[in-house]
């Protein structure tokens, strides 16, 4: 992996999208990752 890309993954910080979605005041069509590449494919995308 280049040092470009283990700077990316060393420094990702994940979301917390509970608290993301009150403070927008919005609901996710596609809670999680799995959720949405799952509709991604049954569409044929």
């Amino acid at each position: 992996m280049s040092e470009m890309g283990r700077s990316f993954w060393a420094e990702n910080r994940r979301v917390a999208s509970a608290r993301t979605q009150e403070l927008l005041g919005y609901r996710w069509r596609y809670p999680s990752y799995r959720e949405g590449l799952r509709a991604i494919l049954a569409a044929g995308g």
